[in-house]
């Protein structure tokens, strides 16, 4: 495959050492800034930044709910006027939200709480606490309303809790660190995806699984096998739940990363899987020569005409055709998911968004889409027949970007990498592992075989690296 090198007026070899150096750089920022500037006064200042990431539409779609990480809380957002109307604080990093089947009720779950807050829709309080696992993160209701599904993160298994009692019935092993969850348009299946791959032999193409649970009899039913796939995100069904997609990650990480210009560190896919596909098949989003790192939301079309998804490491929705992309799994006979040249037979169009877009929530009607910028504290809003941002809603965050947020979005963006391949975020996921083993070079190639040190509450742990050889976070890490 032909690669073209962009030139930014460096040489070759210093830019293959971009996707280091900026791993470098923004670990160096965030090391800065976990110290807050000083005011004029001498009093230390931080920006209280909201960080949006996931949201949920009312069933008249007349309040759109924004979970917002940072401050904990859930913003309420007149869609009409594109105003925040109601402001509703909830527990610490909060991380997914669902709403019941009358809309009377909002689950969201407190990742740093490990429970669920309950929020009365008419009141806008929070009128229940519920416990959940381990760092709880997606969640949904089943159709009755009577039982809610948690996925936690570190536990890696989904919590099921009777919402009459309040308490939790049993816990269902998932895949390493659950994190996503989707209910069947019928309500029979609920499909729980997870952020990393299974435990398998050292040095390995890794393993995941897509856990689906069968809400009649609460149980795991089947565990659809996922091969060379490590990091798996956002889940959808189509309306006729003919059509299932989930935003992954395709790693190459036995290969040296100073090979990184002969073939992607990452490869950026969706597996798709129902009646529509008569199978299971991973198909690429990245296009030659460029790529579009982290797959994160998705989301399909009431007609399902297209797929909207959230590349967060490239500030961009990528939008699929769906008719063109059924047509091209049923013509291919043989996998293509590492083909580069397959993306441009169904991908539609590539949208720029804000700085790491996140979750997405359509429109009841599906005419819009709206898309959570992380780090810009707004919503992007897209019209999905045309497929353009028509207008961009500010939720209030603060006016300045301090040391900190510059970081984090060095961080998260894979801008600065050879063909926008990854960022530091594609390695450590929310600050946390990949759970994969990668080849470093300094020491010669296939003798530094590391895993990835988590960055979850770092401050203060030194000395740093793997074997404990670098004393401040300033030195590479990652």
């Amino acid at each position: 495959m032909a690669m073209r090198t962009p030139n930014f007026g460096i040489s070759h070899a210093a830019f293959r050492q971009l996707p280091k150096l900026v791993g470098i750089l923004a670990v160096t920022l965030l090391a800065i800034a976990a110290k807050p500037a000083a005011n004029q006064s001498g009093a230390l200042v931080k920006e209280r930044y909201l960080s949006p990431i996931e949201m949920a539409f009312s069933p008249d779609g007349h309040s759109l709910y924004v979970v917002c990480q940072d401050s904990d809380e859930v913003r309420v957002v007149d869609p009409d006027s594109a105003k925040v109307i109601g402001i509703i604080h909830v527990g610490h990093v909060p991380r997914g939200i669902a709403l019941s089947p009358n809309g009377r009720r909002l689950y969201v779950t407190n990742a740093s709480s490990d429970s669920v807050s309950v929020i009365d829709t008419s009141s806008r309080e929070v009128v229940q606490t519920l416990a959940a696992g381990f760092e709880p993160a997606g969640v949904v209701v089943d159709k009755s309303g009577a039982t809610l599904y948690v996925a936690n993160r570190l536990s890696s298994d989904v919590s099921v809790v009777d919402l009459a009692s309040g308490h939790e019935i049993k816990r269902l092993l998932a895949g390493r660190g659950a994190s996503y969850l989707a209910l069947s348009p019928d309500g029979k299946w609920i499909y729980c995806t997870h952020i990393y791959p299974n435990a398998g032999a050292f040095r390995s193409e890794p393993d995941s699984e897509v856990t689906i649970i069968d809400t009649s009899t609460r149980r795991v039913v089947d565990r659809k096998a996922l091969h060379n796939v490590a990091g798996m995100f956002h889940v959808a069904a189509s309306a006729d739940g003919k059509l299932v997609a989930v935003a992954q990650l395709r790693p190459k990480n036995l290969i040296p990363l100073a090979h990184v210009e002969h073939g992607a560190v990452f490869g950026d896919s969706l597996t798709l899987f129902g009646d529509d596909i008569g199978g299971t098949v991973q198909i690429p989003i990245d296009e030659l020569d460029r790529y579009y790192a982290l797959p994160w939301g998705v989301a399909i079309t009431p007609d399902k005409s297209k797929i909207f998804l959230t590349t967060a490491g490239s500030q961009s929705v990528t939008a699929i055709d769906v008719s063109r992309l059924l047509k091209t799994v049923r013509t291919r006979r043989q996998s293509f998911a590492n083909d580069l040249s397959a993306s441009a037979e169904y991908v539609a169009a590539r949208i720029p968004v804000g700085h790491n877009p996140r979750g997405v929530a359509l429109s009841p009607d599906g005419k819009r889409l709206y898309v959570a910028n992380r780090l810009d504290d707004t919503l992007s809003v897209i019209d999905t027949e045309t497929q353009k941002v028509t207008s961009t809603i500010d939720l209030g965050g603060p006016n300045g970007i301090d040391a900190l947020r510059r970081g984090e979005r060095l961080f998260y963006t894979a801008d600065f990498s050879f063909q926008g391949q990854f960022g530091c975020s594609n390695r450590h996921l929310d600050a946390t592992i990949d759970g994969l083993q990668w080849d470093l070079e300094p020491d010669g190639f296939g003798k530094d075989i590391v895993d990835n040190r988590s960055l979850e509450n770092l401050a203060a742990t030194e000395p740093f690296k793997w074997n404990g050889g670098k004393p401040s976070s300033n030195s590479p890490i990652l």
